[in-house]
């Protein structure tokens, strides 16, 4: 009876110890990955419209209507993919104001110095007596960044790894501040190295002289101990 009391005190004892060392064991750490792939700018391709309302005796269009117009098709000149297409509503589609709509974006694309071929030039069905403006659109593409208003809980430190929400801002920031999305895709392409300028440098290299750029004399260099 003795040496089972003891038995049994040695079993109670060993199931307290593990206890105790499962409550001190630390939960897994998880892992976001890096901070790139943690918080991604996404880039998606979007429609940018514009629609030009007339009238059936003509276009009346103010210096700040006509301003914008101008506006919209830098942008596409700068950002837009693919072609830019007008289409016409079939109700007014031999309208005054319709074919002066058109006429004004065939001109201001010259005056932007966008090639006329990248006009497309289309119909549309048009609900009668309801607006039917002559719609000009193009598609770029846009940045979406990460959506930042969720925080995890930073006071958990005991794993002394970053949250699944750090860099999100950054991230964010950096999707709103760049303009062209199609940087996060591909590089701009860079342009060929001087050659002569390269085999100038190689051959002060050989030579054993300096490859730095020489002082120009009037280019001088002073300054004062305080003394």
């Amino acid at each position: 009876m003795r040496r089972t009391s003891q038995n049994i005190q040695l079993l109670i004892l060993a199931v307290f110890g593990t206890g105790l060392l499962s409550a001190c064991a630390l939960p897994s750490a998880p892992s976001y990955g890096p901070t790139t792939l943690r918080n991604p700018i996404k880039v998606v391709e979007s429609t940018e419209r514009l629609e030009l309302y007339t009238r059936p005796e003509g276009l009346e269009l103010s210096a700040r209507d006509q301003y914008a117009v101008g506006q919209f098709l830098e942008s596409y000149r700068s950002s837009g993919e693919g072609p830019l297409y007008v289409n016409l509503p079939t109700r007014t589609l031999s309208g005054a104001g319709t074919q002066q709509a058109n006429t004004l974006v065939r001109t201001l694309m010259a005056q932007a110095g966008i090639n006329p071929a990248a006009l497309q030039t289309g119909e549309y069905q048009s609900e009668p007596n309801a607006p039917a403006p002559v719609v000009v659109s193009y598609r770029t593409l846009r940045a979406i960044p990460a959506d930042c208003r969720f925080m995890d809980d930073i006071s958990q430190t005991y794993n002394n790894q970053p949250t699944q929400s750090f860099g999100c801002s950054q991230n964010a920031n950096l999707a709103a501040m760049v303009s062209d999305p199609r940087q996060f895709l591909e590089p701009y392409p860079t342009s060929a190295p001087n050659s002569q300028r390269r085999s100038a440098v190689y051959d002060k290299y050989i030579k054993g002289e300096s490859t730095a750029s020489e002082r120009p004399p009037e280019q001088t260099t002073s300054f004062d101990s305080g003394s």
